[in-house]
C-alpha cells in the first residue's frame, strides 16, 4: 500500500509539472502537446484527477484569465467518457469476485466498455433472461488511490487555473471526502436511482435507468439500458426548438430536485445525460446519480426566498444569506452589494422572456461588482454548497451550449408554487435595516438635448446598462468613438458601485448635450 501511494504521488507531480507547463507555455503548439499529454496522465490516473478533467471539460471560460479556451474544453471532453477503460477481461474478473459465480451464469453476453468514468467503467451486457443492462464496474484499487488523492488535494489543482477559482479545496476536504465515500459505494447510488426513479416517474420527459437489484453490490452496480443521443449530437443535429424543449427539461430537473424533492444531480458533466426524441418530444436520461446533493429543509427554503425577492425586488438578500449559512464576519465587508450581486447572479430568473446566457457575462460582472471583495464572498459561503455551485455550472453549461433560450422565470416560479407557504413563514434572523433591492438604479435613461431643447429621450430596464453598445442610437456612438470614449471601462465602473443610481457619462459636442444615467 505505500509502495502505491508513493507511486500515486510521483505521478501527481509528474502531472502538476505537466499543467504548470500548460499554464506557462506561449506556442499553440507547445500548449497543445502539453494539454494532450495531461489529459492522458488524468485519464490513467482515475480517481479524483479524472474528475478535476471532467469538470474542466464544461468550466473553462474565455474570461477566466486561462489560456484554455473551446481547445481545452475539447481535450478535456474525453475523460467524460473515453479515458483508459479497464481491460475486458480486468473487468469480468471484477464481477466474478463481486457476484461470487462465474460470469456467464448470469450474462449472455457482455461487450468491452466504451463510457469510462472517474472511479468506473460502464459494460453493455445482456442477461441470461435477455435483458439489457448496463453494468458499472468499480476500478479495482481506486478507493486507496482516492485516499491518497485526497491527501495532495491543494497542491493537484495548484496549477489548473480557473478550478481553483471556485472554492477553497483546503476548507472543503471533508465535503468532498463524505462525497466521494458516497460514490465509491454502489449500493448507495442504487438507493439513489431508486429516489429519483420514484418521482420522476411520473416525469414523461425524465428518465432515470431502474437498478437490477439482484446483481448489484457495492462494487458493481447493475441497471437498465437507457440509449439516447450525447450533448454534442443535440448540438450539431437536433432542429431549435428540439434544443429549447432538453433545456427546458433540464432546467425543470434542476429546479424541481432542488426545492420540492430535496435532491439534484450534483454531477452535471456531459458524460452523465443523455438525450432522446420521443413522439415529438424530447427525454432527459440521467445516467448517473453517484454523486447527489441533498439540502436541508432550510437551505431550499433560504434559496427560493432569496431568488424570489431577487425577482420581485421585495426585501433584504442580507438575513437569507445568513439563513444559507454564510458567515457573518467575510460576508459583513459586502454587505451593500449583495443586491446587485443577487440581480447578476440570478439574472436569468428576473426577466419574464426567454433568457440568453450567451448575453449574462456572469464571471465579469461579478468580478467588477465585488472586486477586492471576492475573496470574502467565496470564503464566507458554507462547503456544502459547492456541489450546489458545480449543479448549477453545469445546467448553465448545457443551456448556453444548445444556444436555445428559455424562460427560467417561469420554470422557477412553478416548482416553487407549492412551497408558498413555507417560503414566507421561514424565520429569518433579527437584524439591523441592510441594503435592499430599493438601493439599485430601475432604469436607463439617454437624454439628448441640442440648446437646452431635448431631442431624444430614451428609457429602458437598467439592466441595459450591460448592453450600451447597442442601446445606444448610432450617432451618438460615433460621437462617442470620436472621443475615444471606453464603455467597458464605464459599464465595469457602474457595476464597481453596485448599479447605484446616478450619472453614467455626459457627454458636450458644441451646443449638443448627451446625457447617459441610471436612475
Amino acid at each position: 500500500m505505500a509502495l502505491n501511494s508513493l507511486k500515486r504521488n510521483l505521478a501527481h507531480a509528474r502531472m502538476a509539472h505537466t499543467a504548470l507547463k500548460l499554464r506557462r507555455a506561449d506556442d499553440e503548439q507547445l500548449r497543445e502537446r502539453a494539454r494532450q499529454h495531461l489529459v492522458n496522465q488524468m485519464g490513467k490516473m482515475r480517481g479524483l484527477p479524472q474528475k478535476l478533467g471532467q469538470m474542466l471539460s464544461f468550466s473553462l471560460e474565455d474570461n477566466t484569465g486561462d489560456d484554455e479556451t473551446d481547445e481545452g474544453q475539447n481535450a478535456y471532453a474525453r475523460l467524460q467518457e473515453s479515458a483508459e477503460p479497464l481491460p475486458l477481461g480486468t473487468a469480468v474478473a471484477e464481477l466474478e469476485k463481486a457476484w461470487g459465480k462465474p460470469v456467464e451464469t448470469v450474462l449472455q453476453s457482455i461487450e468491452p466498455s466504451e463510457h469510462t468514468g472517474s472511479l468506473g467503467q460502464v459494460h453493455r451486457a445482456v442477461t441470461l433472461d435477455g435483458r439489457y443492462v448496463a453494468i458499472k464496474v468499480r476500478y479495482p484499487g481506486i478507493r486507496g488511490a482516492v485516499m491518497t488523492d485526497l491527501k495532495t488535494l491543494g497542491w493537484l489543482s495548484a496549477p489548473m487555473g480557473s478550478l481553483r477559482r471556485g472554492f477553497d479545496l483546503s476548507s472543503y476536504r471533508q465535503v468532498i471526502l463524505n462525497n466521494l465515500e458516497c460514490e465509491l459505494d454502489y449500493r448507495l447510488e442504487a438507493e439513489c436511482l431508486r429516489d429519483f426513479g420514484s418521482w420522476t416517474a411520473n416525469e414523461q420527459n425524465l428518465v432515470v435507468p431502474t437498478v437490477v437489484e439482484e446483481l448489484t453490490t457495492e462494487e458493481v452496480l447493475v441497471s437498465s439500458w437507457e440509449e439516447g443521443e450525447t450533448w454534442q449530437d443535440v448540438r450539431r443535429n437536433w432542429s431549435t426548438q428540439e434544443k429549447r424543449q432538453a433545456v427546458a427539461h433540464l432546467l425543470h430537473f434542476f429546479l424541481r430536485g432542488l426545492f420540492r424533492e430535496g435532491q439534484i444531480q450534483a454531477d452535471w458533466h456531459p458524460g452523465n445525460f443523455r438525450f432522446r426524441r420521443q413522439g415529438g418530444d424530447v427525454q432527459i436520461v440521467a445516467l448517473d446519480l453517484g454523486c447527489v446533493f441533498e439540502p436541508s429543509e432550510e437551505e431550499r427554503l433560504s434559496l427560493a426566498r432569496l431568488i424570489q425577492a431577487t425577482i420581485h425586488g421585495n426585501e433584504s438578500p442580507w438575513p437569507l444569506f445568513l439563513k444559507l449559512g454564510f458567515n457573518r464576519e467575510y460576508l459583513e465587508p459586502l454587505a451593500d452589494k449583495l443586491p446587485a450581486l443577487c440581480r447578476t447572479l440570478f439574472e436569468p430568473f428576473c426577466v419574464d422572456h426567454p433568457y440568453d446566457l450567451a448575453d449574462w457575462k456572469l464571471g465579469e460582472r461579478v468580478g467588477d461588482i465585488l472586486a477586492s471583495d471576492r475573496l470574502n464572498f467565496r470564503i464566507a459561503g458554507p462547503a456544502n454548497l459547492v456541489f450546489l455551485m458545480r449543479a448549477f455550472h453545469g445546467l448553465a453549461f448545457y443551456a448556453q451550449s444548445f444556444e436555445s433560450p428559455v424562460r427560467w422565470q417561469s420554470v422557477f416560479e412553478k416548482c416553487v408554487e407549492p412551497l408558498a407557504v413555507k417560503m414566507a413563514q421561514l424565520p429569518l434572523p433579527r437584524e439591523e435595516a441592510a441594503s435592499d433591492f430599493g438601493s439599485l438604479s430601475k432604469h436607463l435613461k439617454i437624454r439628448v438635448t441640442d440648446n437646452g431643447r431635448e431631442k431624444v429621450a430614451l428609457t429602458s430596464r437598467a439592466g441595459s446598462i450591460e448592453y450600451l453598445q447597442e442601446t445606444l442610437p448610432a450617432e451618438i456612438l460615433e460621437k462617442i468613438h470620436q472621443r475615444q470614449i471606453d464603455l467597458e471601462a464605464i459599464v465595469a465602473d457602474v457595476r464597481r458601485r453596485a448599479y447605484a443610481p446616478g450619472p453614467v457619462f455626459d457627454l458636450q459636442d458644441g451646443d449638443k448635450q448627451i446625457q447617459v444615467s441610471l436612475e
